[in-house]
C-alpha cells in the first residue's frame, strides 16, 4: 500500500470533523439587558474555512421580547444588523407578534428602520421614535449597542 492511499481517508475523516464542530457564536443564546429587553436567539456570524471573515462585516439576527407597556405585555420582533468598523451597513426587522397594537407599531418602525440608521455607529446609536415605535427604537437599540 503506498502512502497516497492513506492520505486520502485521513482528509475524509479530517473534513467530516470540521463539519461537526460548533463554531462560537452559532449556539444558542439568552442574554439580558438592563433595559429589560430579553434576547432568545440564534446568533449568525460568517464563518469561512481560514478562521476569518473577509468582509469584515458582522451580521446578527435575533429575535427579541420587550415589553410593549399596553395589557398586550411582552412582545417579540426580529432585528437583523450587519456592522463594519463599527458602522452599521445593513438593518432589517420582522414582527412576531400577532397582537394588534404592537403589530401596527413594528409595521411603522420596520418601514423607516434601514434608512434611520445606516451609517451610524452601532455603539453609540441613539435616534428618535423610529416610526413613530419609541419601544421597540428602544429594544433596536439596546440589541445594537452589543455589537
Amino acid at each position: 500500500m503506498n502512502k497516497h492511499n492513506i492520505l486520502i481517508p485521513v482528509a475524509i475523516i479530517s473534513v467530516s470533523a470540521l463539519s461537526a464542530c460548533t463554531f462560537p457564536g452559532m449556539e444558542k443564546s439568552e442574554v439580558s439587558t438592563a433595559s429589560g429587553v430579553a434576547v432568545s436567539a440564534e446568533t449568525q456570524t460568517p464563518v469561512v474555512a481560514s478562521g476569518t471573515v473577509d468582509t469584515g462585516v458582522i451580521t446578527r439576527t435575533e429575535t427579541l421580547s420587550y415589553d410593549s407597556k399596553t395589557p398586550e405585555g411582552m412582545v417579540e420582533i426580529e432585528f437583523s444588523v450587519s456592522v463594519k468598523d463599527g458602522i452599521i451597513t445593513a438593518a432589517s426587522a420582522t414582527p412576531k407578534t400577532d397582537k394588534q397594537g404592537s403589530r401596527y407599531n413594528q409595521d411603522a418602525f420596520v418601514k423607516e428602520l434601514s434608512g434611520k440608521v445606516v451609517g451610524k455607529k452601532a455603539k453609540d446609536l441613539n435616534v428618535d421614535a423610529i416610526g413613530g415605535a419609541s419601544l421597540t427604537t428602544e429594544a433596536f437599540e439596546t440589541f445594537v449597542h452589543s455589537f
